[in-house]
């Protein structure tokens, strides 16, 4: 509930997850992991979307 009516912070709190999964995917040579487009989905995408009756 920490982001429950502060999206912007939620999108830049998601976007420092993101980094940290890429630099962990890096790490893995031999397993390509997800696309760049699969982890836009995962942590980004989202935040952005709204729900009925939301009240922003």
């Amino acid at each position: 509930m920490e982001y429950r009516r502060d999206r912007v912070a939620l999108s830049m709190y998601m976007a420092g997850c993101l980094f940290d999964a890429t630099a962990d995917l890096m790490k893995l040579n031999d397993n390509p992991g997800p696309s760049p487009v699969e982890l836009f989905e995962r942590f980004l995408a989202w935040t952005a979307r709204r729900t009925p009756g939301s009240d922003r």
